[in-house]
């Protein structure tokens, strides 16, 4: 049985945030939290919580354009009764993709805005209404913090595959995406080493403007540009760990990662371990 408490919930969202950004970082998003309070004790319960909140943030990161904006706001409702956590996000409204918030604990109410989305959490101040307040239960398991970070890690590590695959189906439906897809991949792999071969530099390569590259992808392959050349860099660095006899900043280098460390926090968001470290599994399985 999972139990609320009776917290101070500013302090908990705020980290919680934080704790987001570099994901939203790695995927060119700004993150941030800001609250009209300084301090709210509130009845809740922060494991389902947690898990809502990661679970909204995170699929709203994965369908938003590079440079867009997530804002996480805690605020007083028009009344006083009740306190809002809002979620709002720049650039393309996300209101009919019923995935963002299908798998949510915590109920989130979506309103469309100009230039945007914004999603809603009513949490009740009264206590009566807090004790009598129970989030919507679904299939999804009530994970907390850490394991719920495993999950992440699991969707990134398929992401490459997901996109394998895609690109297959392509091959047989519509061979001429396919072609398209299989250019860039050219591009990518022949500038590799080209560290400042970025989605600007592939727009230029293939004659397209950023908009346009931007929207043909993740219509195909559920990428944007910047992120679809950073799985080809992580990918092929993978490979060399598990094949060459190179040092991690020879591999960081030949896969056009600016520094050593850059490489080391990219690889280990995408795979969970540091580079070393996956070398050194990788060698004890084989031995």
């Amino acid at each position: 049985m999972i139990y609320s408490s009776e917290a101070d919930i500013v302090p908990f969202l705020k980290s919680l945030t934080l704790s987001l950004q570099p994901y939203a970082q790695a995927n060119e998003v700004n993150l941030s939290f800001s609250s009209c309070l300084k301090e709210q004790v509130v009845l809740y319960q922060p494991s389902l919580l947690s898990q809502s909140l990661i679970q909204l943030i995170c699929n709203i990161i994965n369908l938003v354009p590079p440079n867009s904006k997530i804002k996480v706001c805690l605020l007083f409702s028009p009344d006083n009764q009740n306190l809002y956590l809002e979620v709002k996000n720049t650039r393309i409204n996300l209101i009919w993709v019923y995935e963002v918030t299908a798998k949510t604990t915590y109920s989130f109410t979506g309103y469309p805005l100009s230039n945007g989305t914004l999603y809603r959490l009513v949490l009740p101040l009264d206590q009566q209404a807090s004790v009598s307040f129970q989030p919507v239960q679904t299939n999804t398991p009530a994970n907390n913090l850490p394991q719920f970070y495993r999950e992440i890690q699991k969707r990134l590590n398929s992401h490459f595959t997901q996109t394998e695959t895609l690109i297959a189906k392509l091959e047989q439906n519509q061979p001429h995406e396919a072609a398209f897809i299989q250019k860039i991949n050219v591009l990518i792999k022949v500038n590799l080493e080209d560290e400042n071969f970025d989605s600007n530099a592939l727009c230029k390569a293939m004659s397209m403007s950023r908009t346009q590259l931007f929207r043909r992808m993740k219509s195909l392959i559920r990428q944007a540009p910047a992120n679809y050349i950073k799985t080809i860099r992580l990918q092929k660095a993978k490979e060399l760990l598990e094949t060459a006899d190179l040092t991690v900043s020879e591999i960081a280098f030949k896969t056009g990662f600016q520094t050593v460390s850059h490489f080391t926090k990219i690889f280990k968001m995408q795979y969970g371990v540091p580079p070393s470290v996956f070398r050194h599994n990788k060698t004890a399985t084989n031995e």
